[in-house]
């Protein structure tokens, strides 16, 4: 709550900005589904980014602003690749998951789906944070790195899954309740709730990532 506190300004400007570009594009876009998508999948993540990387800085006392912002926008396009796969991830894992007419089998399925996003949460922070990384691996050894990561405290791992979980049911409940108004509009209430709600996730995970990075370190000396 602290590093949210520090920086409240920049991340509710962060928001407002991106907000703002989401909804002129939603506006502008004849297919509202799609223009609705595409705003979150690429929106999102230029959030997750600035938080990432100014909440990690203020937490290691590392990079200068100019530094942060250097890197935030060498590193955005990672962001929302890694974003837009780990979405598509979780939402076909959690439909899966929903329908009326699964099977056991397909729950099960769902189930290891989502636990496959949680296992690549670390996998945004790294490729935000990792000044050592090459641009052409950068999003593969991400992922991998994430599910190094996530065996080194597995426990954390299940509680960050069930907070992923909760941040999907929540936002699938603001999508169904603003589709039954009826609305083009109403749609924009999800966008704004999926940017805004970004923002505490985007702190948690970093802090989580860096403090498994210590453990990690810690254990393996």
């Amino acid at each position: 709550m602290r590093l949210l506190a520090r920086r409240w300004l920049l991340y509710l400007l962060a928001c407002a900005a991106v907000f703002a570009l989401q909804a002129v594009f939603y506006t502008l876009v004849s297919d509202k589904r799609l223009g609705d998508l595409c705003a979150a999948l690429v929106g999102t993540p230029l959030v997750i980014v600035v938080v990432t990387v100014f909440a990690a800085g203020d937490a290691t006392g590392t990079m200068t602003v100019a530094q942060r912002w250097e890197r935030i926008v060498e590193r955005a396009w990672a962001i929302v690749v890694l974003d837009v796969g780990l979405s598509f991830v979780q939402i076909s894992g959690l439909q899966t998951m929903l329908l009326g007419q699964s099977s056991a089998g397909d729950i099960v399925m769902g189930f290891l789906t989502l636990l496959l996003s949680a296992m690549l949460v670390y996998a945004e922070p790294f490729a935000a944070l990792e000044k050592d990384a090459q641009t052409l691996t950068l999003v593969p050894f991400a992922i991998l790195r994430s599910m190094m990561l996530g065996w080194v405290n597995i426990s954390r791992i299940f509680s960050l899954f069930a907070v992923q979980i909760a941040a999907m049911i929540a936002e699938l409940l603001i999508d169904q309740a603003t589709a039954k108004a009826g609305h083009d509009t109403a749609a924009l209430v999800g966008l704004a709730f999926g940017t805004a709600l970004s923002v505490p996730l985007a702190a948690l995970f970093t802090v989580a990532y860096l403090d498994t990075l210590t453990q990690e370190r810690t254990t393996n000396n």
